[in-house]
C-alpha cells in the first residue's frame, strides 16, 4: 500500500502540473521620463555585442545583441525607412548555446548566417563555429568539427595540431584579411601583447571559399605590440620586425595581459585591412592604419582617441567594436560597447557611431549613447523588483532595486525605481515617477547596495510595509502609515531592523508561514548555510513572535522556531559559489506558494511552506517554465491584470526586467487569524520612572519577555509567580517591547524607558 507522504507528493505535483507549462511574454507599457519605451521588458544590457544576420528571411538585415553578462541573446527585427528595430522573441531559441561572445557572417557564401562562438564550454581557448542552414522556413545551426574537435585548429609548430586559440574573455576578429574571398582569424596571443594572424587555407586549396583550414601566417601581424601603460600602441619603425617597445623610445616592455578585443575594417577604403583594438584595462579603441597592401599589414599610424575628428570612445571599461549595419544607407555603422562584466559602464553600456554621408574614408561621428539599452528598463547592475499598491488606487505598482557603476570612489550608486500604474485593472500601464525612490542613494556612502525591496503586512495590521535588504545582510524596515485604501505613507526607516542579518546581500520576503495572522521573515542570501549534515539551505526563517501591531522578531537563528536551514533549499551549484537566493512568497487558490531565484539565472517553485520551518518543502519544479535570465534571477509575482493569475516580473544580472503570464491561480487572503482576546489576562503599569509591574489575573501565570527595539531578548522570565517587576534602571532611554504569553496567546506592549 502506497504510504500517505507518497499519496501527498503526488497529489501535489498533479495540483501543481499546470503551474510549470510554458510561460509566454507579455507587452505591456512603460514610460521613461515621459517617453514610451518600445521594448521595456528585454532584460537590459551589460557587456552588449552585436552582429547582423536575416532572421526573417525577407532580404532586409536584422540584429542579434548578444550580453557576455549571462550569456543571453536577443532578436531585433529592421523595419525599413522607420530606422526603428522591433525587439522579436520568436527568433531566440533558433540559437545555440553561445558563451562569452558570437560573430555571424556566412563563411561558406551559401547565403545563409553562420555562427562563430568562443568553445571555453569544451574547456577549451578557442573557436567553435555553427553552421547555418534555413529550409521549409525552418532556422539550424550545426556544430562544426575540425578533424574531430569542436573547435578550429592550427598547426602547433610542429607536425600536430593545437587549437586556434582565442582568449574566452578577448574579441577576435573574423575578416576576409587577405582579400581573397574566405575568412581568416585575428586573434591575441595567449600573452595579450601580439595579434596573430590565422590565414585561411580555403581558396589556396582549391576548396572555393567555403571551407575553414586554417595557418599561422603572421606571429605579430602589423608589427604592433600592445602598451601595458597606455591606450597607445608600439608600432614597429620596420615593416618586417615586429615590435618591441623601443619604437616610441620605450625600454623593452613585459609580456602583456590577457584582455583584449580586435575588429578589422578598410576605414580609408584602399584595399587593406586597417584594426580598432580595445584592451580590458582601457576605456577607449585604438585605430591602426595599415600603411602597406591587402597582402601585408604593417600600421604606421595610429589614433589612441579614436575617434579623435568627433567625440571619442570613452567607456569603462573593456571596449569591444561591432560594424553592423542599422539603417537604411549601404554603409556599416560602428557601435562600441563595454566588453566587461562587471564594474563598468551599464547605463549606457554601447555608443552609436554613423559615418559621414559625405562619402570617401569612413569618418564617424558619435549619435546615440545607449543604442537600444534606452529603449528599455535598464537600472544598470542586478534588478531585483517588487510589486504592491503605493499610490493606494488599488493597482499595483513596481518598486525595482539596482545600482549603477559610477567612477569615481563610490563605484557603485544604489537606489529604489518606482514605477506607478496609472493603467487600469484590466490593462497595467506603468510609469516611472522615481530613480531613487525614499531617497536611498543616500547609502551609498557607507557602502550600501544589493537593494532588494519587499512589501508586506509585518505586524498583521492590515497596512502594506517595506523592506529592503541590501549588501551587508541587514535590513532596512519602512512602517507604513498610510490606511487601507490610501497612499503608502512610510515613516523614517529603521536600520538595522530587529539586528536582523544573513550574512551578505539579504533579499527578504514577508509571509504568514506559520498561520498565525503576523507576518513571518524569509530572507535569501549570497552563500547559503550548513548545519553538521554539511549545507542545508540558501533561506533563513525568523518567526514573528509579537502580536498584532507589534512584530517582534528573535535575531539568532539558532534559537527555534527560527532556522538558517529554512525548507532545506539548495541550487545545483558548486559548493562556495555564490547563490544569490531571491525568495518570492504568493497565496494561491489553496497554499503559499515560494518562488526562488538564483545566481544561475533560473527559477525554482516550491509548496507545503510550513513544514520548511523543521524540514523540506516540496520541490514542484526545479527549472520552472524553463526560463533562463543569466545571472541573479529575482522574481515577484502579482495579478497585474486581475485574470486571476499571476504575472511573473524578473529582474537579473543585467539590470532590466522581463514579464510574463503564468497559469499560477492567484489566492486571496485566507490564512489562519491571530487570536485575539479584548479582555486581557494581565495588567501592566509603571510602579516608579524605569520599573514597570505585571499582575496576571485570575491566578493564572505566564511568560514575560522583554525585548529591545533591536529585536534582542534581555530579560525572560517563566514561572507560577503571579505578579512581577521590570526593572529598566540600568537600561538606556528609549523604547522597549513586553512580550506576556500565556496557553498558546501572545500580547504585545511598547514601554518606554
Amino acid at each position: 500500500m502506497m504510504n500517505l507522504s507518497r499519496l501527498l507528493f503526488i497529489f501535489l505535483l498533479l495540483t501543481y502540473s499546470i503551474l510549470i507549462s510554458a510561460q509566454e511574454r507579455l507587452e505591456v507599457g512603460v514610460k521613461l521620463d515621459d517617453t514610451d519605451l518600445p521594448m521595456p521588458w528585454n532584460g537590459g544590457f551589460n557587456a552588449p555585442q552585436f552582429s547582423n544576420i536575416d532572421l526573417n528571411r525577407d532580404g532586409i538585415t536584422d540584429l542579434i545583441s548578444f550580453n557576455r553578462q549571462g550569456d543571453i541573446l536577443r532578436t531585433y527585427i529592421h523595419l525599413p525607412a522607420s530606422g526603428r528595430w522591433q525587439l522579436d522573441w520568436e527568433y531566440a531559441h533558433i540559437f545555440p548555446p553561445i558563451v562569452d561572445w558570437v560573430l555571424i557572417l556566412d563563411y561558406n557564401h551559401d547565403g545563409v548566417e553562420d555562427l562563430f562562438t568562443s568553445s571555453s564550454s569544451t574547456g577549451v581557448p578557442g573557436i567553435t563555429v555553427y553552421q547555418g542552414s534555413y529550409q521549409n522556413d525552418q532556422w539550424t545551426f550545426t556544430k562544426l568539427f575540425d578533424r574531430g574537435k569542436e573547435y578550429l585548429q592550427a598547426p602547433s609548430g610542429g607536425s600536430g595540431l593545437t587549437n586556434l586559440y582565442a582568449s574566452w574573455d578577448d574579441i577576435p576578429a573574423i575578416s576576409d584579411i587577405d582579400g581573397d574571398g574566405d575568412y581568416d582569424v585575428l586573434a591575441f596571443e595567449p600573452g595579450g601583447s601580439y595579434i596573430t594572424y590565422f590565414y585561411n587555407q580555403s581558396v589556396e586549396n582549391g576548396w572555393n571559399t567555403d571551407s575553414l583550414r586554417f595557418d599561422v601566417k603572421d606571429v605579430c601581424w602589423g608589427k604592433v605590440l600592445e602598451n601595458q601603460l597606455s591606450e597607445e600602441m608600439y608600432l614597429s619603425d620596420n615593416p618586417d620586425m615586429c615590435s618591441d617597445g623601443h619604437y616610441q623610445g620605450g625600454e623593452v616592455i613585459t609580456p602583456r595581459h590577457s584582455g583584449s578585443t580586435v575588429m578589422a575594417f578598410d576605414q580609408d577604403l584602399d584595399g587593406d585591412q586597417d584594426a580598432l583594438v580595445g584592451d580590458i584595462s582601457s576605456k577607449r579603441l585604438t585605430f591602426l592604419h595599415n600603411g602597406l597592401d591587402i597582402n601585408n599589414a604593417w600600421m604606421t599610424e595610429q589614433d589612441a582617441h579614436y575617434p579623435s575628428q568627433d567625440t571619442a570612445v570613452l567607456l569603462p571599461y573593456f571596449v569591444g567594436a561591432f560594424s553592423v549595419q542599422l539603417d537604411d544607407d549601404p554603409e556599416l555603422e560602428l557601435l562600441a560597447a563595454v566588453n566587461s562584466k562587471s564594474l563598468s559602464e551599464d547605463r549606457h553600456s554601447d555608443w552609436r557611431y554613423d559615418d559621414d554621408p559625405a562619402g570617401g574614408p569612413l569618418t564617424y561621428q558619435l549619435t546615440e549613447k545607449g543604442f537600444l539599452q534606452n529603449y528599455m528598463i535598464d537600472l544598470g547592475t542586478h534588478s531585483r523588483p517588487a510589486i504592491g499598491d503605493i499610490s493606494g488606487d488599488g493597482l499595483p505598482d513596481i518598486v525595482v532595486g539596482g545600482f549603477r557603476f559610477d567612477e569615481g570612489t563610490l563605484t557603485r550608486w544604489p537606489s529604489l525605481w518606482l514605477f506607478i500604474n496609472d493603467g487600469t485593472a484590466t490593462q497595467p500601464n506603468f510609469h516611472s515617477v522615481s530613480m531613487d525612490y525614499l531617497g536611498m542613494s543616500q547609502f551609498a556612502t557607507v557602502p550600501n547596495y544589493e537593494f532588494a525591496p519587499a512589501f508586506g503586512d509585518i505586524d498583521g495590521n492590515g497596512t502594506m510595509d517595506l523592506l529592503v535588504g541590501e549588501q551587508a545582510g541587514i535590513l532596512f524596515f519602512y512602517k507604513n502609515n498610510a490606511l487601507p485604501g490610501q497612499a503608502a505613507n512610510f515613516e523614517t526607516f529603521v536600520y538595522p531592523y530587529m539586528n536582523i542579518t544573513v550574512g551578505v546581500a539579504s533579499t527578504p520576503q514577508v509571509a504568514d508561514i506559520n498561520g498565525d495572522g503576523l507576518g513571518d521573515l524569509i530572507v535569501g542570501e549570497r552563500t547559503g548555510n550548513a548545519d553538521v549534515n554539511g549545507r542545508c539551505s540558501n533561506l533563513n526563517y525568523f518567526q514573528n513572535m509579537g502580536s498584532v501591531g507589534n512584530a517582534i522578531f528573535n535575531p539568532d537563528l539558532t534559537v527555534t522556531p527560527n532556522t538558517q536551514c529554512y525548507g532545506r533549499v539548495l541550487f545545483d551549484i558548486v559548493v562556495g559559489l555564490p547563490q544569490y537566493s531571491a525568495p518570492c512568497v504568493v497565496l494561491t487558490d489553496d497554499q503559499l506558494v515560494l518562488m526562488t531565484g538564483n545566481d544561475l539565472g533560473k527559477l525554482e517553485l516550491y509548496g507545503d511552506l510550513k513544514n520548511g520551518i523543521t524540514g523540506a518543502i516540496t520541490k514542484l519544479d526545479g527549472g520552472y517554465g524553463n526560463l533562463d535570465f543569466g545571472n541573479r534571477s529575482a522574481p515577484a509575482l502579482a495579478d497585474l491584470n486581475a485574470d486571476g493569475k499571476y504575472e511573473l516580473i524578473v529582474g537579473n544580472q543585467r539590470g532590466g526586467l522581463e514579464l510574463f503570464g503564468t497559469e499560477i491561480a492567484a489566492g486571496t487572503v485566507g490564512t489562519e487569524n491571530p487570536v485575539i482576546v479584548q479582555e486581557k489576562p494581565y495588567t501592566l503599569f509603571r510602579i516608579s520612572e524605569n520599573v514597570w509591574a505585571v499582575n496576571w489575573k485570575d491566578g493564572k501565570s505566564g511568560e514575560v519577555v522583554l525585548v529591545d527595539i533591536q529585536g534582542r531578548i534581555l530579560f525572560q522570565h517563566n514561572s507560577a509567580q503571579t505578579d512581577l517587576t521590570i526593572n529598566l534602571e540600568d537600561k538606556a532611554a528609549g523604547m522597549y517591547f513586553v512580550q506576556m504569553r500565556q496557553e498558546g496567546r501572545s500580547w504585545v506592549e511598547k514601554i518606554v524607558n
